[in-house]
């Protein structure tokens, strides 16, 4: 049987005059054990056969699902219908979690039966802290939105906290660390910087082809891709309440696999005060910027990642002048963490700096359901502010 045919047994897709996309229920089909017949107009026909996909899930009505919902086949609708509205480089990663690790150990598994122990069983299985990170973000990716559509009541592991490889307890065993370095011991664990090493960094990362990137994120909670992105025309000193401050229009991503792009979301189109004392650098990095529509910084996404371990490696007594070689070891020293962990530190630092939870996460851009009726340019000059007066205390 074809997935036409198959599809046809659940409903059609027409297309409407106006050139959208219609995708609705047979009638004889009972949603949810009302006598309506479902549908919904898509602009695309790709997107309207998703949904009727989606919604065969949903209402158990296709010869292939059986009595419930394996995550293979989750995952299966989940990719069709995500293609092309997540970012292609987000999609992979995805797909790779999946395919490597979920799928072979409860892919055949009802979605209803997995639960946070059901989870950690498979994380324990990853090596690597950052790809087991990666892989409970795909799979709570695909919960949410199988919650979003009916198919799941909740996403048992959203809020769960999982270990990862690195989680153990021979660090807190080990009282010579106390002794030795105990912010930065502490730090490792939380896998984000405190406010003492941030600004034993700022000096540091001056003249660092990353340095515009890292002032973003640590500065304003820029995702890393936005950050890329960030343009000449896209900064400016303004006076906000008397004070000057550095403020970023968030609206573009870049990175390797899907080049300029759009920002995550609706909400992730921003305007962000950035902390100081990074404002002030990062706006003399802008104005050295000839071309209004020039990039920031000047590093590529493209080899981010060895550049910044490269960073944090022994100081290079070489005479190359390769730029990797060149900076290598300025922040050796420094407890290392991945560049993408600046941005949860900034929120980190927003928190220890009082500022509301609203407000953080409105200028970090999150899509979570709070309350965004504050969110003006002042609210993120003012918290900008606080976190300021909080970073000058400890530096």
């Amino acid at each position: 049987m074809s997935n036409d045919t198959k599809r046809r047994r659940i409903g059609s897709v027409r297309q409407l005059p106006n050139g959208r996309w219609l995708a609705r229920i047979s009638r004889g089909t009972k949603a949810d054990g009302g006598r309506r017949n479902p549908s919904k107009v898509l602009n695309t026909k790709q997107e309207a056969e998703s949904w009727l996909q989606a919604m065969a899930v949903k209402l158990d009505e296709r010869p292939d699902l059986g009595a419930g919902v394996t995550l293979q086949q989750l995952w299966g609708v989940y990719r069709k219908d995500r293609d092309g509205k997540l970012a292609n480089s987000t999609l992979t990663r995805y797909a790779g979690c999946f395919e490597r690790h979920w799928l072979p150990a409860i892919g055949t598994m009802d979605v209803s039966t997995i639960d946070v122990a059901t989870a950690q069983r498979v994380i324990d299985t990853v090596r690597g802290r950052r790809d087991a990170m990666q892989c409970k973000a795909a799979l709570s990716s695909v919960f949410t939105w199988a919650v979003r559509l009916g198919i799941m009541a909740e996403n048992p592991i959203r809020t769960a906290s999982l270990t990862y490889p690195g989680d153990t307890i021979s660090a807190w065993e080990d009282e010579s660390v106390w002794d030795d370095d105990p912010f930065g011991a502490i730090e490792r664990t939380r896998n984000t910087w405190g406010a003492a090493t941030v600004m034993d960094a700022l000096p540091l990362m001056e003249g660092l082809p990353l340095e515009p990137v890292w002032l973003a994120m640590v500065g304003s909670g820029a995702r890393l891709e936005e950050a890329f992105a960030i343009r000449r025309m896209d900064v400016r000193r303004a006076v906000v309440d008397g004070t000057e401050v550095t403020q970023l229009a968030l609206h573009h991503a870049l990175n390797a696999s899907d080049g300029r792009h759009r920002t995550k979301n609706r909400k992730s189109a921003r305007i962000v005060a950035m902390m100081e004392p990074f404002g002030e650098r990062y706006w003399q990095l802008a104005c050295e910027v000839s071309q209004r529509d020039g990039l920031v910084c000047p590093a590529s996404p493209h080899n981010y990642g060895t550049r910044w371990r490269g960073y944090f490696a022994e100081p290079s007594t070489s005479k190359h002048t390769r730029a990797v070689g060149v900076y290598k070891g300025r922040l050796h020293g420094l407890p290392y963490i991945p560049l993408s962990r600046m941005r949860a530190t900034h929120e980190t630092l927003m928190q220890e700096a009082g500022v509301l939870d609203s407000v953080n996460a409105a200028m970090h851009g999150h899509s979570e359901r709070i309350s965004y009726r504050h969110y003006q340019q002042a609210d993120s000059a003012k918290a900008a502010q606080q976190a300021s007066s909080y970073l000058s205390l400890v530096g």
